[in-house]
This record gives structure tokens, C-alpha cells and sequence, in this order.
């Protein structure tokens, strides 16, 4: 499922697709887009190809690929690449240097969160029942530094880590079992996939944790003028069924595995 990027310039096939849905504009969006290589960026770069294509919208796109997250931000606000996914915060919504592209990209599915753990430390998470329940068990949850989540567990005042290191190296500090973290709560989109990249860990059968949240597309101020196409595309692409469809092909069988409809839930605060 990883994406096989490629670092070329390619023109989108422009196909008739239907009538009735002209095309934005005969001129096509020149896009420079940062991907990172993991399970969820072939589903964010069809999407949108997708959904351009539905409306017919003519487009050159460029990857830029596998440079670290804070870089890829600070290379959209310069205007070096000109769009950029991640999760959507009110920061970058109202940063100046950024352009967000109104649309959740997974319907919200980001926001439901299973956690990966150590195997021996199952029988303390097939106790909670509440947030308070869990809170009890004293263990850490672990994040990247400055990641949005971090908000939604210290307003429920759950212990966390923040890693500052490379993101990757955090699983092998849960697995120690002696680094100041305990599990990681992943979204439903993505757990599995790292459970199978991680054997180390396991997926926790028990407990879902739902907040609101999600990722969105981001445009440098210099392709704001993108903004309308690329909203246009992504709602047609909700309307046609399309979005439904991408969702379910690259991330459905996995979400099925988990088997949300019988896992406890805990809501916590957005």
C-alpha cells in the first residue's frame, strides 16, 4: 500500500468524464506537493488527482518526498513546494504563510483512535472502561513534539511523551518497555499498517478513542489562486461517491479488522 513516489513531472490525463462538469480553467494547476513515504500517502495523492480529474481540471504535478515534517512547512510557507497534508489546527489554519484547503480528507477517520502496545501490558487496558479508568493506569501515551493530539490528552489530563527525536524511533522506545512511554494511539487509517511494519507491537483489541479531528490539504500563499479549483474538486468527489471509494479501497479492510462495532469507546474533548 506504501507509495512509490517519484520525483517527475507528469501532465494528468484531462478524460471526458461527463458534460456537465466543465472544467475550472484550460490552464493546469502546477503543483509541487511533499509526500511522505507512508501508508497514507498514496490515498491523499489520489484523492486528489482523482478529484481533479472529475471536474476535468487539466494539472502537472511534482513530488518532493521524504524530507522532515517541520522542513516540508517551512519549505509551503517560502513557497519551495506549494502543497503540503497534514492534520488541520486553528495554527495553520490562521497562519499567514499557509493556505488550507477546506476539506477533511478522511471524514474524520483520523480521529478515531486505536492504540499500538506492548503485549504484556493488555490485561491493564481490558479494564478501562472510562477515561478516568484509563488516566488510573498510569500509562504514557507517546507523540511526536508538537503534534495537535497532545492538546486533546492534556485537556483530559492523561499522562503523555512528546518525541522530539525522529518520529520512527518512538516505537522501538514503547517496545523497551523503559522509556517513558507506554502506547501509542494511532488513527484507525493507519494502526494496522504499523503493526505490521512494528511485530514488536501489538494492536490493542479493547478501546477506541474518538475526538475531532482530521487531516486537510495546504496551499503557499503563492497557489492560493488553487484554493477554489482544488475545494471544488474535493467536493465532487464527496458528492459522486468518489471520496467514499478511495477511502474504502485504501484503508476499509483494515478499519473492518478492528472491529470498531465492538470496542468500548471513550469520548475525548475536541
Amino acid at each position: 500500500m506504501i507509495f512509490k513516489l517519484r520525483c517527475i513531472c507528469f501532465v494528468a490525463c484531462t478524460m471526458f468524464m461527463s458534460a456537465a462538469m466543465p472544467a475550472s480553467s484550460d490552464a493546469p494547476l502546477e503543483l509541487r506537493i511533499a509526500v511522505v513515504s507512508d501508508a497514507r500517502a498514496d490515498y491523499f495523492v489520489r484523492l486528489l488527482e482523482e478529484s481533479l480529474k472529475l471536474i476535468k481540471q487539466p494539472y502537472h504535478l511534482q513530488f518532493v518526498k521524504d524530507i522532515p515534517a517541520r522542513r516540508m512547512w517551512w519549505m509551503l510557507g517560502r513557497g519551495d513546494i506549494n502543497l503540503f497534508y497534514g492534520m488541520q489546527s486553528p495554527d495553520k489554519d490562521n497562519d499567514p504563510q499557509l493556505v488550507p484547503v477546506r476539506n477533511a480528507l478522511t471524514n474524520g477517520l483520523i480521529g478515531q483512535r486505536v492504540l499500538l502496545i506492548r503485549r504484556t501490558d493488555a490485561p491493564a487496558f481490558d479494564q478501562v472502561r472510562s477515561i478516568a479508568d484509563l488516566k488510573r493506569t498510569g500509562l504514557i501515551a507517546g507523540f511526536g513534539a508538537g503534534w495537535g493530539d497532545t492538546k486533546v490528552w492534556m485537556a483530559a489530563d492523561l499522562p503523555l511523551y512528546q518525541h522530539n527525536a525522529p518520529w520512527n524511533t518512538i516505537y522501538a522506545m514503547v517496545a523497551a518497555g523503559n522509556r517513558h512511554v507506554d502506547y501509542l494511539p494511532r488513527g484507525v487509517i493507519e494502526v494496522r499498517e504499523e503493526a505490521r511494519a512494528h511485530p514488536e507491537l501489538v494492536v490493542e483489541p479493547h478501546l477506541l478513542l474518538e475526538y475531532r479531528a482530521d487531516f486537510g490539504f495546504y496551499l503557499s500563499p503563492s497557489a492560493a489562486r488553487y484554493r477554489p479549483v482544488i475545494e471544488r474538486a474535493l467536493k465532487a468527489a464527496e458528492a459522486s461517491g468518489l471520496k467514499a471509494r478511495l477511502l474504502d479501497e485504501a484503508f476499509g479492510a483494515d478499519i473492518r479488522a478492528l472491529n470498531l462495532n465492538h470496542r468500548v469507546r471513550l469520548r475525548l474533548a475536541d
